[in-house]
Formats: structure tokens, C-alpha cells, sequence
């Protein structure tokens, strides 16, 4: 399946999108915490390890995955703050 651009979509498949984006934002998030208590733990446990580095290794996917979630956030407010600006203009007419 091809991505679609997000200046390609319309305004309600931006909305099913940010949601999807929210979702996994949030799960690579919690995923991230889960994991760096482990790591956390197994450092504490047997001292540096390969396992203290995963976190660090998991990070920029959580980064990557907010960058997006962004994305989508500012094309939403774009287009609603364009057509409240339409609407606007069309009543001072």
C-alpha cells in the first residue's frame, strides 16, 4: 500500500490519519518506557550491559514517530485556519 502525501489527503483523511499517528506515538512511547525500565533494571542488576543501550537505540523511532505526529497536527490546523479565513472573507463580502 502507498502513503498517500499528506497534502494529497482531504481534511477527514487527516483526521483518520492523526489518529493513527496519535496511537502509535503513544505505543512507541509507552514501548520506550517499558523497555528503559528493563534496561534500568538489567543495568542495575548485572552492571552495563548491551542491554543499557537499547533504549538509546529505540529513541530515535519515538522521535521519529512524534516528528510525524506533528506533521499532521500542523496540516489539520492549516487547513481549518484556511477555511475559517474563507468563511470570514465571505462574510464581509
Amino acid at each position: 500500500m502507498q502513503k498517500k502525501i499528506l497534502s494529497d489527503q482531504t481534511l477527514d483523511e487527516l483526521k483518520i490519519t492523526e489518529k493513527k499517528q496519535r496511537s502509535l506515538f503513544l505505543l512507541s512511547i509507552l514501548f520506550f518506557l517499558i523497555i528503559t525500565g528493563i534496561s534500568a533494571y538489567l543495568t542495575i542488576e548485572d552492571g552495563v550491559t548491551l542491554y543499557t543501550l537499547i533504549p538509546v537505540i529505540i529513541l530515535p523511532f519515538v522521535i521519529y514517530s512524534l516528528v510525524h505526529f506533528r506533521k499532521v497536527k500542523d496540516e489539520i490546523k492549516s487547513r481549518t485556519s484556511h477555511i475559517l479565513h474563507q468563511k470570514r472573507m465571505e462574510e464581509n463580502r
